[in-house]
């Protein structure tokens, strides 16, 4: 793919002393910069991933819906680099739970992941690459946070543990220059990776103020400040617990170069280069050059020659593209001095109009709406779009948290490091989000491009751009050696596909070019040049990239706090003065509810006193809103708030964190259990409800089957690849066992001696305090436990657990903590034989691409109220959205039987690039 790159000359040039015009020679620096730049940026276009999601949480047994958006090039259109797409959900344990590759068309491609209803709950993301995105790093990643289940952020008064939050200074351009005013801006994180607001002073070290300063949003701030030579400045800053913390500032250079830019105009940017008069001595007269690029195409170039210390260039905002621009300052020997990054907004998005939306309507209410989509000049666009109506009052929606197209392809996916809640800057824009925003683009790395590099030539890409699927392997002797001009054939038979081969004189294969859907069971077979098959087939693992260690965490109380601060004995010594403090200002009443033992997070570990309230006192409400406010001992209303032992009440659903008008959504015959838990001194007491269908209590949704069964007889194994013999194991399980898996590790809880299971599925050696991690050995392939999960469970055997020394010490290091042996079925209708497997052959399960499932929306007559309850927080999904001639399309959908707030979200891009979304909402009555 070729991405065509334009650069410039010309700018105009508001100097504060007269600037001359450069002799064309002077310019040979920029051309050459340019072409370089292009060279290199045609070898390695930019390609980044967005997915729209369903929603933005989830309960276990929930499925997650996205659709993908790929984009490269100079206006962001769809990609035709890659054809394979990547899709993780990952832990907070920074490990891949589940995995799905789908196969990209036109730059987009839609999918689902099922969440098992014993899915850990807590707090994940969600990240998607292609490979060809791997040569630039996995920080340029699509990553989304999310929840599975609730993760309750706990609100405190006080923090006991004082640790210092890391605070970092950087000048506008790179550096301090003595006799030079620079912008400085500020970033305070907290050590859980969250920002802290704090106000402070820079002093000298005289302990002279020279400048005060405070956060603007999410711990960012900026000030001025004029550096003196001899002089060292450190900022003295007040934490917001009151504490002082003292930082120094970066030492400020002797002579040398600041760039400044002002991006508070509509129209136009300022440039604004200075020298110190150290510098403007000892280099008169020299010349410097600058150039803008943005996405990998220079925008912007020009040069000029240092007669005066203090210069301006005004630069019209509407040659660049919407998104992020850099700026960099070279000397007159070609390095880069100098660096800024801007935020371009300008008004070029879609604009996308909605027919027939009621402000209130009813459940089971019929929606059939037009859509219309023209661009910034009013003409009607092509392009691919997705939408998403949920009933957010069930949900839990952090506008300025969730993702969108605009904070992750303008922003997220060119920036280094965490971005507190990005959709902020998006999320009803205004010019102090604006100015918030620049502050961000002095605070945070950009995608970098080696400047300093810029005569060697382009480097090979290390990863290559896949458009399909492939698989590798070598063939060897049982000595071991490798078996040149080996004929291999590859066939799946549910996929009616053969494909066959000659491998190379090392013994290596590859097949390429593979469509096969996920999971699928293939079968390889490898015969010597002159036909013999006594030889061992190895098949080359799939190379995924490493998680990145997830730098934020959840802002929740830590249980394993080590810190001697943190001591349940404080908890409880502060109960017991808050009871003493509260016991007067209650009436009486008679709680006859039980005690629950079970400790969680929400209890503290069961530190916190707590009771469970009989679910018949809600029944007679119309609502859970009437409820909380109503039927529940100890709990008093007033204003639309409400108090228990005398202090603010919060509320939750199924773990997240809810308004009193949000429970107006839910039915109190939904409700399975409800927790009352008190307060702490650092914590505000918990009314916690959980819905039947977040505990699998809800049987509405399931038709009445009739299961018949016969009790198998005790089958002996005769075949398996077990190096001690069939059988020959501290455990065998027969494959009948593992009955309605969707993940097999999920059946495979329980009914292992001495074996459990991570929540990727990787199976753990705890026998005798060995606690390490196993492999999985498939047909006599070797595997890491984490694909234990790509087994189908229908295929499967038998399964044989190798944990004890002496049972795994046959196969030496490699399965130092133990092995599960899986041995697939073979023959029809997958009986038990007994003739061995052939040598030379093996089969292995292939991970596919994925087939999307079919998103389910219920249709209902007119004036329907009967039949099973639609009580899914997820009303509508609909991922395949193309656009008439004019712009437009429609949809049809049925809103649930819950009320609340429903929310419409539209997304996607056109041919050319240019992104749009809206949101739309009504009430549901």
């Amino acid at each position: 793919m070729r991405i065509t790159i334009s650069f410039l000359f010309s700018i105009t040039i508001i100097a504060i002393t007269s600037l001359p015009v450069l002799a064309q020679k002077d310019t040979a620096f920029l051309a050459k910069a340019a072409i370089s730049y292009n060279a290199k940026a045609e070898a390695l276009p930019i390609e980044k991933v967005y997915l729209h999601l369903d929603k933005p949480n989830y309960l276990p047994g929930d499925t997650l819906w996205f659709k993908a958006y790929v984009v490269t090039g100079k206006a962001g259109q769809p990609s035709d680099i890659s054809g394979v797409l990547y899709t993780e959900l990952v832990n907070s344990a920074d490990s891949v739970v589940s995995r799905v590759i789908s196969e990209i068309n036109s730059g987009n491609t839609w999918g689902d992941l099922s969440l098992s209803t014993s899915v850990k709950r807590g707090n994940y993301h969600l990240r998607a690459y292609t490979n060809w995105m791997r040569n630039a790093g996995a920080e340029y990643f699509y990553d989304q946070s999310l929840n599975i289940g609730g993760s309750l952020t706990l609100e405190t008064t006080n923090q006991t543990a004082e640790v210092d939050p890391d605070v970092q200074f950087m000048p506008e351009g790179g550096e301090l220059v003595n006799g030079l005013r620079s912008k400085v801006a500020f970033k305070v994180v907290k050590p859980n990776g969250l920002s802290e607001n704090v106000t402070g002073s820079i002093v000298d070290n005289n302990n002279i103020a020279v400048a005060e300063f405070e956060t603007k949003h999410a711990g960012m701030g900026i000030f001025p400040l004029l550096p003196q030579a001899g002089k060292i400045y450190t900022a003295k800053i007040k934490l917001s617990g009151g504490r002082l913390l003292s930082v120094a500032l970066p030492k400020a250079k002797d002579a040398g170069y600041i760039m400044q830019i002002n991006n508070s105009l509509q129209d136009s940017l300022v440039v604004k280069i200075s020298a110190n008069s150290q510098l403007f001595q000892a280099r008169q007269n020299s010349a410097f050059y600058l150039i803008a690029q943005s996405g990998g195409v220079i925008y912007y170039t020009t040069s000029g020659k240092l007669n005066e210390p203090t210069f301006t260039a005004s630069v019209i905002k509407n040659r660049f593209p919407c998104g992020i621009v850099q700026f960099t300052l070279f000397d007159d020997s070609g390095q880069p001095i100098s660096e800024r990054i801007v935020f371009i907004a300008n008004d070029d998005t879609l604009k996308m109009r909605a027919s027939s939306i009621v402000k209130i309507a009813h459940p089971r209410d019929h929606n059939s709406l037009t859509f219309t989509i023209t661009n910034a000049e009013g003409a009607a666009v092509a392009g691919t779009f997705s939408m998403a109506v949920i009933n957010q009052s069930r949900v839990g929606v952090d506008e300025d948290a969730e993702g969108s197209i605009y904070s992750h392809l303008l922003l997220k996916s060119d920036l280094k490091g965490y971005i507190e809640k990005p959709n902020y800057y998006f999320n009803r824009q205004t010019p102090n989000k604006l100015a918030e925003l620049d502050i961000l683009m002095l605070t945070q790395g950009y995608r970098k491009f080696e400047w300093r590099a810029l005569n060697n030539p382009p480097a090979k890409p290390a990863y290559d751009a896949e458009q399909y699927l492939s698989l590798e392997g070598s063939v060897k002797t049982l000595s071991g050696a490798p078996v040149p001009n080996s004929k291999v054939s590859l066939t799946s038979t549910r996929e009616g596909f053969f494909a066959d081969t000659i491998a190379n004189a090392a013994g290596n294969f590859k097949f390429d070019k593979l469509s096969l859907t996920d999971t699928a069971k293939i079968a390889l077979q490898a015969r010597k040049e002159k036909g013999g098959k006594n030889v061992f087939i190895l098949v080359k693992l799939p190379n995924y990239p490493v998680v990145l260690k997830e730098k934020v965490t959840t802002a929740q109380i830590d249980f394993n706090n080590t810190d001697p601060l943190f001591k349940t004995s404080v908890y409880k010594e502060q109960l017991k003065a808050d009871s003493i403090k509260y016991r007067s200002t209650l009436p009486q009443i008679t709680v006859t509810a039980k005690r629950i033992a079970k400790p969680d997070r929400f209890n503290m570990n069961g530190v916190l006193p707590e009771r469970l309230i009989d679910v018949s006192r809600i029944k007679l409400q119309n609502s859970l809103q009437e409820a909380a406010r109503w039927a529940i001992p100890g709990i008093f209303s007033q204003d639309g708030t409400l108090t228990y032992e005398g202090r603010s009440l919060a509320v939750s659903v199924n773990g997240l964190r809810m308004t009193v008008s949000d429970l107006a959504a839910y039915d109190p015959a939904e409700i399975d259990n409800i927790r009352l838990i008190s307060g702490s001194y650092t914590t505000s007491p918990l009314l916690l409800f959980t819905t039947k269908s977040s505990v699998g209590t809800d049987t509405t949704v399931l038709k009445e089957v009739v299961v018949k069964a016969k009790r198998s007889k005790s089958q002996l194994l005769t075949r398996s690849s077990n190096l001690h013999g069939a059988g020959n194991a501290d455990q065998v399980l027969m494959g009948d066992k593992l009955v309605g898996c969707v993940n097999i590790a999920d059946c495979l809880r329980g009914k292992l001696f001495g074996v459990t299971f991570k929540a990727d599925g990787t199976p753990v050696n705890t026998s005798r305090g060995v606690n390490r991690d196993m492999v999985i050995i498939v047909d006599g392939v070797q595997l890491p436990g984490s694909e234990l999960n790509n087994v189908v469970a229908d295929n499967v055997l038998s399964i044989e657990t190798l944990i004890t020394a002496g049972s795994r010490s046959i196969y030496g290091a490699s399965v130092e903590g133990g092995a599960l042996i899986i041995t697939n079925k073979i023959g029809s209708e997958g009986k038990f034989v007994t003739s061995e497997i052939a040598k030379g052959i093996i089969t292995y399960p292939f991970k596919g691409f994925h087939v999307a499932r079919k998103y389910y929306a219920p249709k209902y007559a007119a004036g329907q109220n009967t039949g099973t309850p639609n009580l899914r927080s997820g009303i509508y999904w609909k991922p395949d959205i193309t656009t008439d001639s004019e712009g437009k399309f429609s949809v049809d959908y049925f809103n649930g039987d819950t009320k609340g707030t429903y929310r419409i979200v539209l997304e996607g891009l056109d041919d050319n690039g240019k992104l749009g979304r809206q949101t739309y909402y009504y009430s549901v009555k």
